[in-house]
C-alpha cells in the first residue's frame, strides 16, 4: 500500500505519469547507444546487438542507482514518524527499494522493444533473470541499510555515495563487455557483486557474458558480506537514528 501510494505520489504531477518510468532510461539507452555504436563506432565495447545490449544492462543500473540514492534520504527529515510508527524501522528502506523495483518493472517493455527491432531474441538461460533479480535485492538491501543509516548521521555521507555511484557506472560492465575487462583486472572484477548479477541478466542472449560458477559464487558471498554488515550497521545505530527525532 505504501509503495504504491509513493508511486502515485512520485507520478502524479507529471502528464505522461508512469510512463516516464520507460522515457527516462529508454532516453539513457539511446543517447549512450549514439555515442557508442555511431560516434565512436569504431570501438567494439559490447556483444551485438549494441542497443539490445545497452538495454538489458541499463534497466537493472537504473534500478540499483535509484534505490540506492533514495536510500541516502530515508531518514534525513522523516524521522518523526518512525518513532510512532508500529512498523519496523528498516521497512522505511524496503519502502523505497520496492519503489524503485516497480520502477523497473514498468521499464521492462524498453528490453521489449529492443528485441523486436534488432530482431534477437534470447535462449533458454533467460530463466536465470529471476535468479538476478532476487540477488540484486539482497545487495540493495544490505547497502540501502547501510548508507540510510550512516547517512542520517553523516549528511556529508550522501554526497561520498553519489561520487562511489559515478564511479561504478564505469567499473561496472554496463556499456562494455566482460570480455573488454583486461585479464590483470578481471581477478579484481569479480569482488564487484554487480558484474555476476548483469552477467545474469545478460547470459540469456549471450552466454560469454559470465565468468563461471566459481566468479558467481565469489559475487554472491560479496553480496551476502554487503547485506550482512548493513543490517549489522542499521542495529547498532537504529537507537541513536531515532533519537535524532
Amino acid at each position: 500500500m505504501l509503495v504504491a501510494r509513493d508511486l502515485q505520489r512520485k507520478y502524479r504531477n507529471f502528464r505522461l505519469g508512469y510512463l516516464w518510468s520507460i522515457l527516462e532510461p529508454l532516453g539513457m539507452t539511446t543517447v549512450l547507444w549514439f555515442v557508442f555504436s555511431v560516434l565512436l563506432g569504431g570501438r567494439k565495447l559490447g556483444e551485438q546487438p549494441y542497443f539490445l545490449f545497452l538495454s538489458v544492462a541499463i534497466l537493472p543500473w537504473w534500478w540499483f542507482t535509484k534505490g540506492i540514492s533514495a536510500s541516502t534520504r530515508v531518514f534525513r527529515g522523516n524521522i518523526s514518524p518512525l518513532t510512532i510508527s508500529l512498523l519496523p524501522t528498516e521497512i522505511s528502506v524496503v519502502r523505497v527499494l520496492l519503489v524503485s523495483m516497480a520502477d523497473f518493472a514498468l521499464s521492462l517493455p524498453i528490453i521489449m522493444f529492443a528485441m523486436v527491432i534488432t530482431w534477437t531474441f534470447p535462449g533458454p538461460l533467460i530463466v536465470l533473470v529471476p535468479v538476478a533479480i532476487v540477488v540484486q535485492m539482497i545487495l540493495m538491501y544490505g547497502l540501502g541499510l547501510f548508507v540510510a543509516s550512516v547517512s542520517a548521521l553523516v549528511p556529508d555521507f550522501a554526497r561520498i555515495v553519489r561520487i562511489i555511484m559515478r564511479a561504478m557506472f564505469y567499473l561496472t560492465p554496463v556499456l562494455y563487455a566482460i570480455a573488454n575487462i583486461p585479464e590483470g583486472a578481471r581477478g579484481f572484477a569479480v569482488f564487484n557483486p554487480l558484474v555476476s548479477i548483469l552477467g545474469l541478466y545478460r547470459i540469456g542472449f549471450w552466454p560469454t557474458e559470465s565468468e563461471g560458477a566459481v566468479a558467481f559464487a565469489v559475487g554472491l558471498s560479496v553480496t551476502a558480506i554487503f547485506a550482512i554488515a548493513g543490517v549489522i550497521t542499521f542495529r547498532r545505530l537504529e537507537s541513536r537514528i531515532l533519537k535524532e527525532a
